[in-house]
């Protein structure tokens, strides 16, 4: 459950950075972008970040 949580978590945190970036460089948001990127951080998270060993 922590896992999915932390993807979720990341993926949300991802999407309001880049939406706020967005909206203060050039006041328009591209929502399918922001949404594209949030699912790309997911998708690392949950890929990429388990292979650490402890």
């Amino acid at each position: 459950m922590h896992r999915y949580l932390r993807t979720l978590l990341y993926g949300a945190l991802a999407f309001a950075v880049y939406a706020g970036i967005s909206f203060t460089l050039g006041g328009r948001v591209n929502w399918l972008l922001a949404a594209a990127t949030a699912a790309g951080v997911m998708l690392a998270v949950f890929f990429i970040a388990p292979r650490r060993r402890r």
